[in-house]
């Protein structure tokens, strides 16, 4: 082998090679320090790609995940209001069939129709207070832009743009204006999807409101016969929408269930991209400290390898 001077090839050879363990030492403590394999787009440009793309569907679908909860927050404050309406117009029923016993006065009939007309005034009041976040649950009138009596309550339960497959409508009827005015009518238990009952004729009891035939009712025992019918349609309307809300909420758990299966699948599939293997970054982080410190050691010798060109003028 020729001694050179000017060029020291051998120095530079391992100058590279201590540079390369070097860089390759410090990427190893990075991996090690963070726990991932990527942290920076150079270290791969076409996997830091799909993983952000999996970061994204994993936010929004953990986002999703609180849409449903907020969804089921909703529908159960109006399950738990149609509770309370259910318990009056329970109450009001029981009341109507003692009044079709005819062994009660007219003031006792009187003080039957006094608290009917109250607990119909508490139905409307419960239906007016019933709210969540400025919304009025039930007591918008349908067609009115805006209003869940009319759009129905969607629902946000995937992470991606397309309605179809990332949306869930609440159904409007749900919402459908609850009152004293409208509660009775066959055509608005036909609306919810219960089977609505005709009062008989000739009682002076009509297919209508609870509160526009609550006078007449209690005017007699016929007439608080054939006022059961009306309360059963109110009652049917009021169950209808009860069962809607049940089957809307086993829609939403099956839901729930996707998103969080989505989220572990991503999760799963980000984690092989991004996290480092820590035992064999641990085995790499000692290969190329040997490998720094043997480079080290032998660029001194390399550097010395000039010298021996003093040893030749020197004889």
């Amino acid at each position: 082998m020729a001694i050179i001077v000017n060029t020291n090839l051998s120095a530079l050879k391992t100058q590279d090679n201590l540079n390369n363990a070097s860089t390759n030492l410090t990427k190893s403590l990075e991996r090690l320090s963070t726990g991932l394999k990527i942290n920076s787009a150079k270290d791969d440009a076409a996997g830091m790609f799909v993983a952000t793309g999996l970061s994204s569907q994993i936010r929004g679908s953990q986002v999703a995940k609180g849409n449903i909860a907020t969804g089921n927050n909703v529908l159960n404050m109006v399950e738990g209001d149609f509770d309370v309406i259910m318990e009056n117009l329970n109450r009001i029923r029981d009341l109507a069939v003692q009044a079709s016993n005819s062994v009660f006065d007219t003031a006792s009939l009187k003080s039957m129709k006094d608290e009917v007309e109250l607990r119909l005034k508490e139905i409307d009041r419960i239906a007016t207070a019933s709210n969540f976040n400025g919304m009025q649950l039930l007591c918008g009138t349908a067609g009115t832009p805006g209003t869940l009596s009319t759009n129905g309550l969607r629902l946000q339960v995937g992470a991606g743009s397309n309605a179809a497959a990332n949306s869930i409508v609440v159904d409007a009827k749900i919402f459908a204006q609850v009152s004293s005015t409208l509660l009775g009518s066959s055509s608005v238990a036909n609306d919810s999807g219960a089977i609505g009952i005709v009062p008989a004729t000739g009682s002076g009891i009509t297919d209508g409101s609870l509160s526009a035939n609550v006078p007449t009712a209690f005017g007699s025992s016929s007439a608080a016969a054939a006022f059961i019918t009306v309360v059963d349609n109110a009652i049917n309307t009021i169950a209808a929408r009860k069962a809607k809300i049940g089957t809307t909420m086993s829609r939403l758990e099956s839901a729930d269930i996707s998103l969080q299966t989505v989220i572990e699948n991503n999760t799963a599939a980000k984690s092989t991209i991004m996290d480092a293997d820590i035992a064999a970054e641990s085995a790499n982080y000692t290969k190329h400290q040997i490998l720094q410190q043997t480079s080290a050691t032998l660029l001194i010798q390399a550097n010395a390898l000039p010298s021996l060109a003093l040893s030749l003028l020197a004889g």
